[in-house]
C-alpha cells in the first residue's frame, strides 16, 4: 500500500488540481494524506469540498513547516511505502506509477524523482544547485543525483528511522537523503519533468535565494555532523 503525503500552505491556486490529478493514478487501495499546514487562504474550504474517498485531511492550527507536516503525515500513514509530492503544481502526479513500480521491482529504498531540466537552468542558478549536490555527495557517502527533490518515494521502516532528524521546516529531503546516504540505503532516481509553481514562491524570490542557499550549506553540514555513519559489522 502507498501512502501519498502532501504537506499544503497557501496553494489555494493548485490544491484542488493536485489532489484530483493524484486520484487519479493511484491505485485503489493507496491513500491521500494532505497536511492543512495553517493555511490562511481558500485551501481550507477548498479541502473540505472535496469529495474523494481516499482523501483524508489533518489540519495544523498553526504553521509549523513542511518537515513537520510530512511527519504529521507519516504519524497518520497506513502504507508501507510513503510517497510525497508538493502541492504546488511543480511536480506531476502522472510520474508516481513510473516511481512506484520501481519501488516494488527493484530493491531501493528510495526512489526519487530527478529534476534533469533544473541542473540545466541558468549558469548561476545549476552551478549553485551542483555546488550542493557534490557537498551532500561528500556527506551522504555515495552519488546524489537531486539533493532536494520533494517527489519521492520511500520505504516507511526508513524515513521512520531518521524521524528524530528531519527539520520542522526547512529542506527535509536534503536531511533525510544525507542519512539514507549515510546508512548505505540504495537510493534510485528517475527523471521526470518538472514546471512552474502555481502561486507565489515561499522559497525563491528575491532576497530569500541567496539566504536559503547559505540555510541549504549549514543544513549540509549541520546534518553532516549529527548523523554518524553507519558501521557495517564484518562477519
Amino acid at each position: 500500500m502507498l501512502s501519498l503525503i502532501i504537506p499544503c500552505y497557501n496553494e489555494e491556486g493548485a490544491i484542488e488540481d493536485i489532489v484530483k490529478r493524484c486520484d487519479a493514478v493511484l491505485r485503489d487501495e493507496d491513500e491521500i494524506i494532505v497536511v492543512n499546514d495553517g493555511s490562511t487562504d481558500g485551501t481550507s474550504e477548498i479541502l473540505n469540498n472535496m469529495n474523494i474517498e481516499r482523501l483524508r485531511v489533518v489540519s495544523h492550527k498553526k504553521n509549523t513547516g513542511n518537515g513537520a507536516s510530512i511527519m504529521t503525515g507519516l504519524s497518520n500513514a497506513r502504507g508501507e511505502w510513503i510517497a510525497t509530492i508538493d502541492a504546488d503544481g511543480t511536480y506531476f502526479p502522472e510520474e508516481i506509477p513510473k516511481l512506484y513500480q520501481l519501488a516494488l521491482t527493484g530493491d531501493a529504498d528510495i526512489v526519487t524523482g530527478l529534476r534533469e531540466s533544473l541542473m540545466q537552468g541558468p549558469w548561476l542558478h545549476s552551478r549553485a544547485r551542483n555546488f550542493l549536490r557534490r557537498l551532500t555527495e561528500m556527506a551522504a557517502h555515495q552519488k546524489i543525483a537531486d539533493v532536494n527533490s520533494g517527489l519521492k518515494i520511500i520505504r516507511k521502516e526508513v524515513i521512520e528511522r531518521y524521524r528524530k532528524y528531519i527539520p520542522k521546516r526547512f529542506s527535509p529531503h536534503i536531511v533525510l537523503t544525507i542519512c539514507a546516504g549515510r546508512d548505505e540505503c540504495v537510493i534510485q532516481y528517475v527523471p521526470i519533468q518538472y514546471g512552474p509553481r502555481i502561486g507565489f514562491s515561499k522559497l525563491s524570490s528575491g532576497i530569500h535565494g541567496p539566504a536559503n542557499f547559505i540555510k541549504f550549506i549549514l543544513l549540509i553540514f549541520w546534518t553532516w555532523i549529527r548523523k554518524p555513519k553507519k558501521v557495517i559489522k564484518q562477519e
